[in-house]
């Protein structure tokens, strides 16, 4: 009896990490915040996704060496973050995007088939 409960721990433990993202395999969490700074160690693909909605901002890929950064408003990103948030803020010279206070990025990692991290 006690194995099976252990079995079935381990299951649910296994199913709900799997349940809990739509990432592709092999996606590591390598950094997070408002602002992110991150260096390639291999050839991959970098993906953001805000935690709070699991929706994707933004995937790039990357050489070995390359970066990926992303801040509101220092970004090429304003885009696609005024669509999720569809707020701004009014300033000279054009809108600024608010990102909500409960908003936190996280960026993931998958390295290219066939390449080790």
């Amino acid at each position: 009896m006690r194995i099976s409960q252990l079995g079935f721990i381990v299951l649910v433990v296994a199913f709900a990490g799997c349940a809990t993202s739509d990432l592709p395999r092999g996606a590591r969490f390598v950094g997070g915040g408002l602002m992110v700074d991150y260096e390639a160690p291999t050839d991959g693909t970098a993906i953001l996704i805000e935690r709070t909605s699991r929706r994707i901002v933004a995937t790039e890929s990357l050489s070995e060496g390359g970066n990926f950064t992303f801040g509101p408003g220092s970004s090429s990103y304003d885009e696609v973050l005024f669509r999720m948030f569809a707020h701004t803020d009014a300033v000279e010279g054009g809108g600024v995007v608010v990102v909500p206070t409960n908003a936190f990025f996280e960026l993931y990692f998958v390295p290219q088939k066939g390449k080790k991290e």
